[in-house]
């Protein structure tokens, strides 16, 4: 006779089959995968944040370095007597970029200058770098590893990760320089030594590009007499009158710009001349304040024998059609106010020469 189990045993024997142990290797094997993809996430943003760093400390290398040639460039100008015009030479600002940006395992890709002073100096420097290292994705065949990060220049965008940086750099003269009889002096006293003379000029980073793009092709000079020559091909009467200024009123000016592309301006007929009566973009002092307004009433007062056509300055302009008996205060007129001391004709006189139209 079969003997049975009774149903309370049968249900104990059932209930000891239980898949716990099997569910608790998987949910670890689960978590073991998940922490290492954590872990690799963590590694890679890691190197990509790396790589970022690395990039913008080349572009800061690089633009700070494209900037410094401006800097000796402006401190020989003064250690030899002229003002210094820190302006921006694209051929050597871009080999010393490329330089710096090299040492530093980057490429420059880009490099543009602007400034305040309607792209007259370009004093202000902008560089694009690429990283010379990235991050490839897996290959699925096993045969590129994560943390390979030598790339050659060919990967698809979609692919891998570079570092990429921009940067801006500015130059400033940090001294009070003018003329006086003695020539240039900086914060009273003369200075001969193109070392000395970079001392006198900041170099730094900035957020913010000028707002405008240098032009090349704006001609300008600095010493205490400029010759037409160094004014770009100005025309006749503006040259002789501009001689005629020289002579009068020997070392008034800081610098004078000649030529400016475009003909919405006399610059652009090559019959104006810009006289900086302070440095680009400041006030003048009272004394070379009082100077330009002596100057300026000499022109009206001469203007048929000068062949003058137009002077604007310090917020206010005038013309022959104008009475031109009595002083430039009395006789001028305002003129349009953008809040800019260039474009304001604060920090220069500018004279038109020739024949009509003013422009």
């Amino acid at each position: 006779m079969r003997r049975t189990s009774p149903p309370s045993v049968r249900r104990r024997q059932l209930q000891g089959r239980r898949d716990d142990g099997q569910a608790n290797v998987l949910l670890l094997f689960g978590l073991t995968l998940s922490l290492l993809s954590l872990t690799l996430l963590f590694v890679r943003v890691g190197a990509a944040n790396d790589m970022r760093s690395q990039a913008q400390t080349a572009a800061d290398a690089a633009v700070l370095a494209a900037v410094s040639a401006l800097r000796d460039h402006a401190a020989e100008q003064l250690a030899d007597g002229l003002y210094p015009l820190p302006r921006y030479d694209e051929e050597v600002a871009e080999s010393r970029a490329e330089t710096y940006a090299k040492n530093n395992g980057a490429v420059l890709t880009d490099i543009r200058a602007s400034d305040n002073s309607m792209g007259r100096f370009g004093n202000i420097v902008r560089v694009e770098i690429r990283g010379a290292v990235c991050q490839k994705e897996l290959a699925e065949d096993g045969s590129r590893d994560w943390n390979d990060v030598v790339c050659d220049g060919e990967e698809d965008d979609s692919s891998s990760f570079e570092g990429t940086a921009a940067a801006i750099a500015i130059i400033e003269l940090t001294a009070g320089c003018g003329r006086n009889d003695d020539g240039i002096t900086c914060d009273g006293r003369a200075v001969t030594d193109a070392e000395e003379a970079a001392d006198l000029f900041d170099v730094h980073l900035i957020d913010q590009e000028g707002q405008y793009k240098f032009d090349p092709d704006v001609v300008f000079g600095g010493g205490a007499v400029v010759d037409c020559s160094s004014l770009g091909a100005l025309h006749p009467q503006m040259c002789e009158t501009h001689k005629v200024l020289n002579h009068e009123f020997p070392g008034f000016y800081l610098s004078a710009g000649g030529y400016r592309p475009g003909l919405e301006s006399d610059h652009g007929w090559n019959q104006a001349v810009d006289y900086m009566m302070a440095d680009a973009g400041q006030k003048p002092t009272p004394e070379m304040h009082a100077t330009a307004l002596k100057v300026v009433d000499y022109l009206m007062e001469n203007h048929q024998e000068l062949n003058v056509k137009g002077i604007i300055y310090n917020y206010r302009i005038w013309n022959p059609l104008r009475d031109s008996v009595g002083s430039w205060e009395q006789v001028s007129r305002k003129a349009k106010v953008s809040g800019n001391l260039t474009l304001d004709h604060v920090d220069h006189i500018h004279l038109s020469v020739g024949p009509p139209p003013f422009r």
